[in-house]
């Protein structure tokens, strides 16, 4: 903390973190450790340079330095060997970056020092958070203002491992994720057109599983844009009513129902059918299936009856809408399209029609269901095997 404060050794403390980040079995105390190193470094950076600074290799670090943070990004197995035997070397009057011993002098420092700090904070998020295990209540993590430096830099990133290592912050800490919108600071590798990394689209998956609901209330249309990038199928989904909710508060916001790409509207409807959702039915949802029948987009219709049909509260409830009215719409969607069929289907003998009182509904539906294959002469489901 002090080096990092006073910035006169971070080339020396280069080795110390390099040598951390090798260790295979790192114990999980230097992670809450790390983070107040972040904001050390942070506050530190704040007071030298701009507020945002991107995580390269300056032309002005040294030759001999240049080469080796080269090296950590192409080989580090390589590199925890070199990272060991400079470590082994540092020591008083000690300059591994230099091939004297003599000491930079203080103008050489401050026009470093600023290029330095966001490459060591790749390699600090990668002590703290690349091999982590998460989980509500299992680390207690710190955050303070100076960390807002620390995801601008960290989310500006080109390496999706460094970006990765940033998001874990908002599940590493258990049940107090950071103040700040991941999905905003996400924004600007979203704007490039490469696609996630394997390792940046599971964290993202992880995050936006833990999170979303206050992500949606940060903002609905920068966590659409982070649904639309991460591509989710159903062999994501450990647990499907997590998603099915997410999907369905992403479809009651108007920003959601514009953006959703249609890869979730699919999804929504296996979701939709096959799990056990106890959510109430709400007038926005009535709203929603008013605009897609009058925009006659009976593909999203369809995935839309089917999470209506689940939503219904007990038969002596009363709903804003007349149960008259539900039935009409649902025949009128099956006879415009027809393979929509097998998703109410599936909702009769599977989903959550079949429990409690709720089984008047399922039996109005398979009526639905049976009217519609009579008057399209849809041929039988095929049993499963």
């Amino acid at each position: 903390m002090t080096s990092i404060a006073d910035g006169r050794s971070l080339y020396h403390l280069n080795y110390l973190l390099e040598f951390l980040a090798a260790w295979e079995k790192r114990p999980a105390y230097l992670t809450p450790m790390a983070f107040q190193w972040c904001s050390a470094i942070s506050e530190a950076a704040g007071r030298l340079g701009p507020s945002e600074m991107p995580i390269s290799l300056p032309n002005s670090l040294p030759l001999h330095l240049q080469y080796k943070l080269r090296l950590r990004s192409h080989d580090p197995a390589t590199n925890g060997h070199i990272a060991e035997v400079g470590f082994s070397r540092v020591g008083p009057g000690c300059d591994p970056v230099r091939s004297g011993a003599a000491s930079h002098t203080p103008g050489h420092l401050q026009h470093m020092t600023p290029h330095i700090y966001p490459y060591l904070l790749s390699i600090i998020l990668e002590i703290g958070f690349r091999r982590v295990a998460s989980g509500p209540g299992a680390l207690h993590l710190d955050h303070t203002p100076h960390h807002e430096w620390v995801f601008e830099t960290a989310f500006s990133s080109h390496h999706d491992d460094v970006i990765a290592d940033a998001m874990c912050i908002w599940t590493a800490g258990g049940d107090s994720p950071p103040p700040g919108s991941c999905a905003r600071y996400l924004t600007k590798r979203m704007k490039r057109d490469t696609p996630f990394s394997p390792r940046l689209r599971q964290a993202g998956i992880h995050v936006i599983k833990r999170i979303w609901r206050k992500e949606l209330k940060a903002s609905v249309l920068y966590t659409v844009c982070w649904l639309n990038r991460l591509n989710v199928d159903a062999d994501d989904i450990p647990v499907k009513e997590h998603w099915a909710r997410l999907l369905v508060e992403v479809v009651r916001s108007p920003a959601g129902l514009e953006s959703l790409s249609s890869r979730y509207w699919r999804l929504l409807g296996e979701l939709a059918a096959a799990s056990k959702l106890y959510l109430p039915l709400a007038p926005r949802d009535m709203e929603v299936m008013r605009l897609f029948e009058k925009t006659e987009d009976w593909e999203k219709l369809g995935v839309w009856m089917v999470v209506v049909w689940s939503f219904l509260p007990s038969p002596s409830i009363p709903v804003s809408e007349s149960m008259e009215r539900i039935e009409e719409v649902t025949l009128k969607t099956l006879l415009r399209r027809p393979s929509a069929l097998p998703m109410f289907e599936d909702l009769c003998q599977a989903g959550v029609l079949g429990l409690g009182s709720r089984r008047a509904y399922k039996d109005k539906l398979q009526r639905i269901c049976d009217q519609a294959r009579a008057e399209r002469s849809i041929p039988e489901s095929p049993s499963p095997l």
